[in-house]
This record gives C-alpha cells, structure tokens and sequence, in this order.
C-alpha cells in the first residue's frame, strides 16, 4: 500500500517537473513583442459638432454633411438621396 502511494506521488512530481520545463521553453522561444516607441501619442481630434438628417435621423458631422437650403431654412442631410427626397416632399406639401 505504502509502495504505490510512492510511486503516485513520484508520477506526480515527475509530471509537476516535465510541466515547468514544457512551460520554461515555451517563454523561451516564445516572440517578444517589439519595444514601444518614445514618440508621443498622436494628438486628439477636434471636436466637431453632429448634424440630424430628419429624412433618416442620422447625426453625422457638420463637415460630412450635405446642405440644402428647405422650405427657406438651411438643413444638413447625410446624402444626396436624403436631400432630394426632402426637397421632393417639401414641392409636395406646398
């Protein structure tokens, strides 16, 4: 009883030994990752103030927006498409 009790704990060093060993080589060999450079991060961007689209209720920013004067009042919309169709519903209406 005693001898196989030995020979458990034995297989269990032996494994607990092969394991750090395994583990040991693979940080070895293992790719370092590149060193980071000393540049300072890249600077943040402007805010920049967000347009709604009431065609699609899309908000998008002011310089990506497409403008149309409607109805008299100057309006942003996130394309073309969006345009005219206002433009159209607006010919509609009157």
């Amino acid at each position: 009883m005693l001898t196989g009790l030995l020979l458990v704990l034995r297989f269990l060093l032996i494994l607990l030994f092969v394991r750090l060993l395994v583990r040991g080589f693979v940080r070895l060999f293992a790719p370092r990752p590149a060193p980071r450079s000393a540049s300072p991060p890249p600077p943040p961007r402007p805010l920049e103030d967000l347009v709604r689209d009431r065609v699609c209720n899309t908000f998008l920013p002011r310089s990506r927006a497409v403008p149309a004067v409607v109805a008299g009042h100057e309006e942003h919309f996130c394309s073309t498409g969006c345009r005219d169709r206002a433009l159209v519903a607006v010919s509609r209406a009157s």
